[in-house]
This record gives structure tokens, C-alpha cells and sequence, in this order.
């Protein structure tokens, strides 16, 4: 039988490591909103730019998913030597891809932004520039550091990914307070540029500390072999395919930007502060779906079908009843939620006109989320691919598009959004029960 004690172990340090980020981004936008000047418009350029940014850190960290999956099998297997050599050369990958398109997407922001956002303010676009520029240098170290956490989630220690994530999250909130607010008669306040600085600086002590873990704790190194190890078609084509699913992923979450940008700024601000909570609880959830993941490929590598039909039934039942936790949560909270973020009482009014959409919509995320887990740990990254295509083609973008039409509001995008999880999380759950079936 499948022990709740090992899920526990993986599961607890990856929703502290999780959250982490999401937090810093909660931060970011609440400590912006500070601003004296033009903060509703600082706050909404640099949740758009903040965006950009973890679309491309999403997609292009899928390398950590396919890594991942192949570790934690040959983990399983008694088999890690195999794939000693690959680990080395998939970092050298990560980071020089990190670094071109650093280079691409900064020189070319204009036009990107132009494309994904539609047409922007002066001041809005102005405010997007600052902030992604600067966080452009830290791109390559935040794919590295996504990287080194699929290493150790394969090794099946998700610990050390969130003693990683505690100090930089720390490090971040501070930096913040900081460089974006400053300190009288020492640091002139930075106010968008110090937030992204602060990003930055944070990126660099994360990096540095996952190489340490990596070279005192795991059993790899940094040693390159110009022979390509056996697994490392495998680990691109689950790689392509995660890619290709996050892009679609995160083309729902640009088209949302979109809309969100076409109601005004204060439309924007308030959509930016509900996608940040909406991502803080999305990771939340996913912290038992990194162990769904790890353990997965575990399970797979021993080839033992019972504990992973085990896994999976655990896991829905243990990521509902948190969804339920978060929705008693933010209902409690609903009154005093929008004026953390922002004292503008149009932004606070339009957070509000749509955040129980947000609340309700949490049990349909948490299935999703544990399935996304299972099969990426399973390798299984056509199937992700195929159910992200379908339910972002044929649910979301003609719900969001047709809800527009009646109702233009935040509210028509995050019904959308409501719709597009269910979809995922039925399909997904309904291909794991084939799986599991012989």
C-alpha cells in the first residue's frame, strides 16, 4: 500500500517552495501599489510585464518536467549512473537558451509587447519596459534554478528546492522594501526598477545555492561529455511536447491580458492582483502534485500499477479538501483583500465585482492540478499537450470571446477560465483511469 508519509515528505516542502514564487509576485504587486505616484498604472504595466516573464520561464523550464521525469524513473530502476552524463548537458542547454531568449525578447520588446498586449498607454508601456528589461539578466538563472529543482523533485527530495525558495523569497521581499520604497537619506526609492533589481539579485543567491546543493548532495557534476547520453532524445521530445503545451498554456493567459488591458487601467490592476492570488493558489494545490510527479516516475521505474492507482486516488481527495480550505479562506478575507493590494476604490470595486468566481472555481483547479502532477511524472506529455490544445481552442477562447460579446468585464474572462479547468481536469482524470485500468 501506497504510505501518506512519503507523500507527505515530497508534498509539504514542495508547497513551501511553490508558493514561494507566487508570493513574490503577491509582493511585487502589493508594494508597487504603494507607490505615491501613478501606482494603479505601475501595478498593472508590471503585472503585465511579470507575466511575459513567468510565460517564458513556464515554457522554457519544461526541460525541468522532462528531466524530472526520467530521473525519478531511473530512480526507481536503480539505475541513476545511466543518466549521469545527461544532467550536465541539459544545464549547458537550459542556460544558453535562457540567454538568447533574454537577448531576443529584450531587444525586441516593443513590438512583443504590441503583439501580446495591444495597444498600451505611454506610461504603461513605459513602466512594462523598465521592469522586463531588467528582468531579462536574471531569465537564464531563473530557467537554471527551475532546473535544478526538477534534479532534486527526480531525486526524490523536494527539501532542498524549498530551503532554495525560502531565501530567495526572503531575500526578494526585502530587496523590495528596499530598492522600490528606498531608505530615507541612504537608497533613493527605485520604485518599478527596484522591483525588478530585486528579482534579479534574489535569482543570483538562488542559483549560487542550488549549484552547492547540487554539487555536495547529488550524485552529479558539472562534467561535460561531448557524446550525447542515450536519454537526451527522450528528455526533448517530452520536453517539445511540454513546451509546445505551455505555450498554448500561456496563450490563454496572454489573451486574458488582453481583454483585461482593453477595460482600463483600473480593470488591469485589479485583474493582475486576482491572477496573482489565483497563481498562489494554483501552486499551493500543486505542492501534493510535485509529489504526484515524483512519485510517479518512481512507481513507473518499479513498475508497480497498484500504489500509482493508489497515488492518484490519494491525491484528488487530499488536493480537494485543500481547494476547500482555500475557498473558506479568501471568503473570510474578501472584505479586506483588494485594499492590501491597492487603495483605488475603482480597482478595489472591480476585484471584487469578480473574485467569487475565483473562490468557487478552486475544487475544479485542484483536479487538474493533481493529474497535471501524475502525468508529467508518468512522461505522458503528449496527453497534456493534446488536452491543453483542446480545451484551450474548443472552451476557453470561444467562451471568453462569446462572454465578451454579452458582458464585457473581468468577470467574462474568469468564467472562461473556470470552464477551461474543468474541461482539463475531467479529461485527465478520465485518461488516468484508463492507464490504471489493466
Amino acid at each position: 500500500m501506497l504510505n501518506n508519509k512519503e507523500i507527505r515528505s515530497l508534498a509539504i516542502p514542495a508547497i513551501l517552495y511553490n508558493i514561494t514564487e507566487p508570493l513574490i509576485g503577491l509582493a511585487d504587486t502589493a508594494i508597487i501599489g504603494q507607490i505615491d505616484h501613478e501606482a494603479t498604472i505601475a501595478q498593472g504595466a508590471v503585472g503585465l510585464a511579470a507575466g511575459l516573464i513567468a510565460t517564458l520561464i513556464w515554457g522554457f523550464a519544461q526541460m525541468r518536467t522532462s528531466l524530472s521525469a526520467i530521473v525519478s524513473r531511473q530512480y526507481g530502476s536503480n539505475q541513476i549512473n545511466r543518466i549521469k552524463s545527461l544532467i550536465p548537458q541539459t544545464i549547458i542547454l537550459t542556460f544558453l537558451t535562457g540567454v538568447l531568449i533574454s537577448f531576443v525578447f529584450g531587444v525586441y520588446f516593443k513590438d512583443i509587447s504590441k503583439f501580446l498586449f495591444g495597444n498600451m498607454e505611454a506610461a504603461t508601456f513605459q513602466y512594462s519596459k523598465q521592469y522586463f528589461t531588467i528582468r531579462c539578466y536574471g531569465l537564464p538563472l531563473g530557467l537554471a534554478v527551475a532546473l535544478f529543482f526538477g534534479i532534486y523533485r527526480g531525486l526524490q527530495n523536494t527539501y532542498w528546492a524549498m530551503y532554495v525558495s525560502i531565501i530567495g523569497g526572503v531575500s526578494n521581499i526585502l530587496l523590495d522594501y528596499i530598492l522600490v520604497l528606498g531608505i530615507d537619506d541612504i537608497i533613493d526609492p527605485m520604485g518599478v526598477k527596484g522591483a525588478a533589481w530585486a528579482s534579479v539579485i534574489s535569482q543570483i543567491i538562488m542559483t549560487l545555492i542550488c549549484i552547492l546543493i547540487y554539487l555536495q548532495k547529488t550524485p552529479f557534476n558539472f562534467l561535460l561529455n561531448k557524446k550525447l547520453n542515450p536519454y537526451f532524445k527522450e528528455m526533448l521530445f517530452i520536453f517539445i511536447n511540454m513546451f509546445i503545451r505551455t505555450m498554448v498554456l500561456n496563450f490563454v493567459f496572454i489573451i486574458s491580458n488582453r481583454f483585461a488591458n482593453s477595460y482600463g487601467n483600473n480593470s488591469l490592476a485589479a485583474y493582475t492582483i486576482g491572477y496573482n492570488i489565483w497563481i498562489f493558489s494554483a501552486f499551493f494545490i500543486d505542492g501534493y502534485s510535485n509529489a504526484g510527479n515524483a512519485l510517479a516516475g518512481k512507481y513507473i521505474g518499479e513498475k508497480n500499477n497498484e500504489k500509482l492507482k493508489s497515488l492518484g486516488s490519494k491525491l484528488i481527495k487530499i488536493n480537494i479538501k485543500i481547494s476547500f480550505l482555500l475557498m473558506i479562506f479568501y471568503t473570510l478575507l474578501y472584505p479586506f483583500i483588494g485594499e492590501f493590494f491597492n487603495s483605488n476604490k475603482l480597482v478595489i470595486e472591480s476585484f471584487e465585482s469578480f473574485f467569487w468566481i475565483v473562490i468557487i472555481a478552486q475544487p475544479l483547479n485542484s483536479i487538474a492540478f493533481t493529474f497535471d502532477g501524475i502525468f508529467k511524472g508518468l512522461g505522458k506529455a503528449v496527453d497534456l499537450r493534446n488536452t491543453l490544445i483542446i480545451g484551450t481552442f474548443l472552451f476557453y477562447i470561444p467562451s471568453v470571446y462569446l462572454l465578451d460579446l454579452i458582458y464585457p468585464n473581468l468577470i467574462s474572462i474568469w468564467v472562461a477560465l473556470s470552464v477551461w479547468m474543468l474541461y482539463r481536469g475531467l479529461s485527465l482524470l478520465l485518461k488516468f483511469k484508463k492507464i490504471t485500468s489493466f
